[in-house]
């Protein structure tokens, strides 16, 4: 018996994006490597570890995502808690005293966004939950900390933050029902 083995054909449009992240590749991790190098040299604020995680995330985010979770709501999730974290290394190392009113404002508007691309194709978007309960307590935990840590006058955006969060979860519990617990013991599943 004769087998006949046979691989499916490389479409061009994946040899072009593979060559391409090989070319990109060298100049990104010089990037990476340099601008510790200059920031140290230099002096002054820390401004590299801002250009290290803009560089995470064009890798990350842009050339070359996640396959296994490449689905709407992961990689909208991914953007803004990247996008967050950018924010708060800005607050914290460049110009300080905005973030504790901006990243909790990204944040509710992400978990809004992440709420309604999760409702409106709730069939197939159930399977992609985990990323969206993690933003949720995320959040969560982000609004209990600021608003135990944070006594200014201006901790309206933690609030509606931290209630919309738990809001957005139980919308999740009550529209997947028992299906909610099903879904977490396929996704923490360890046999």
């Amino acid at each position: 018996m004769k087998l006949d083995i046979t691989y499916p054909t490389v479409e061009r449009r994946r040899l072009q994006r593979k060559k391409l992240l090989h070319i990109v590749r060298w100049p990104v991790l010089f990037a990476a490597l340099i601008c510790p190098v200059v920031n140290l040299v230099t002096g002054g604020a820390a401004w590299s570890i801002i250009v290290l995680m803009v560089l995470y995330m064009l890798w990350t985010l842009v050339l070359s995502p996640d396959l296994v979770e490449y689905n709407r709501i992961s990689q909208f999730i991914k953007t803004i808690v990247c996008t967050c974290i950018l924010l708060t290394l800005i607050d914290v190392f460049l110009a300080p005293g905005w973030a504790i009113e901006v990243v909790p404002i990204v944040c509710f508007t992400g978990l809004a966004v992440a709420g309604i691309l999760f409702f409106t194709d709730l069939e197939r978007q159930k399977q992609n939950m985990l990323p969206m309960l993690l933003l949720i307590l995320f959040a969560i935990a982000g609004s209990v900390i600021g608003l135990s840590l944070w006594h200014e006058e201006s901790r309206w955006a933690l609030a509606v933050m931290g209630v919309f969060a738990i809001c957005l979860l139980f919308a999740c519990m009550i529209s997947l029902g028992s299906e909610f617990l099903r879904e977490l013991k396929r996704r923490f599943h360890t046999k």
